[in-house]
């Protein structure tokens, strides 16, 4: 086999790019230029140890960082309204000059309220009944059987004054002889202190939402008319046909005011022999033991015995006196005059 003799442009071209690389490898390698010394401030600030830099943590979520608002409650109706009372005395006069209106909520689940208005307009009260069939009363209310089961609320500010809001409580159950009698019925008045609003009543999402005078508030079911929830809780209904065995309504107050009871047969409670006072925030030093939060006085010191028999103390400076002098604890207050304590956090 015999090779064939390579072109003389070829071999020029070889020698040339030998020679290019045998020049590279051959020329000296460049120095770099001298780094400049460290002045005196950053010497020093080489000296420090480093601090650890801190990144702001953000929220996850806008809901983190803003808290959400209560909404506002639509008060449309004047009951539903919230206002302090336009004066301290009532009438002296019993006038028969109001009228029961059933005011019919316009929801599924509710079955509305009646209110008390007076000939000029003033709305001076309103109330509801629990007709049964239901954990608090289990018979459910038939008229025309002669079956009248029932706890009526009636929340009452005549003259829209503070000297007489009050709460009555009447449980309906049948004697010995399943007979519905007046003289049967079971009586509980209650008045809290301090009186700073007048009680208002207002629907909302399939609960009566009431304000006490304390400016407490308390849930009923806008369908039966058990309490639910707030400064008001109850038990059932006593059946007991004995009525002098019968217990009073089981509704018990558990705010932080004051809270009057008195407790009657089948008659006014405000003419009964003795009335109940108990405080939701006793006194922090007492040596009454468990009497340091209760008294109990005379219902004459409390009421007029005739006439409108109106409660005595038309102020809660008049009836905090009263208490300072007679019980072991006042009225809650701050400086700026009665009002409840704050809530705890």
């Amino acid at each position: 086999m015999t090779m064939k003799p390579l072109r003389h442009n070829s071999i020029a071209s070889l020698l040339s790019v030998l020679m290019l690389l045998f020049t590279a490898a051959c020329q000296p390698t460049p120095t770099p230029p001298p780094m400049p010394e460290p002045t005196a401030l950053e010497k020093s600030d080489a000296l420090q140890p480093e601090m650890p830099i801190e990144i702001a943590k953000l929220p996850e979520s806008k809901s983190d960082s803003v808290k959400p608002t209560k909404p506002a409650i639509p008060r449309i109706l004047p009951e539903s309204v919230i206002g302090a009372p336009e004066k301290d005395l009532a009438s002296r006069r019993l006038e028969y000059n109001t009228s029961v209106i059933n005011r019919s909520v316009e929801t599924p689940v509710s079955s509305g309220w009646h209110y008390r208005r007076t000939n000029a307009g003033a709305i001076v009260g309103f109330e509801f009944s629990n007709y049964g069939g239901n954990r608090i009363l289990p018979p459910r209310r038939d008229a025309a059987k002669n079956q009248f089961y029932t706890r009526d609320f009636q929340f009452r500010f005549d003259d829209r004054a503070r000297q007489d809001i009050h709460l009555l409580i009447t449980d309906w159950a049948p004697s010995r002889d399943r007979q519905f009698r007046l003289s049967g019925l079971m009586h509980s008045l209650m008045y809290f202190f301090p009186r700073t609003v007048l009680p208002a009543i207002v629907n909302l999402a399939g609960t009566h939402l009431i304000t006490l005078p304390t400016g407490e508030e308390v849930q009923f079911n806008a369908q039966t008319h058990e309490i639910v929830g707030g400064e008001l809780s109850e038990s059932a209904v006593d059946l007991n046909p004995d009525r002098n065995a019968r217990k009073f309504p089981a509704v018990e107050y558990r705010g932080k005011g004051v809270v009057l009871r008195a407790n009657a047969r089948g008659s006014d409670a405000r003419l009964s022999a003795m009335a109940t006072i108990t405080t939701g925030s006793p006194a922090r030093i007492c040596d009454k033991g468990v009497g340091c939060n209760q008294c109990q006085l005379p219902a004459r010191e409390l009421w007029d015995q005739s006439g409108a028999v109106r409660f005595k103390f038309a102020t809660d400076q008049e009836f905090d006196r009263f208490l300072l002098a007679r019980c072991p604890f006042g009225l809650p207050k701050n400086e700026s005059g009665y009002a409840l304590p704050p809530a705890s956090k």
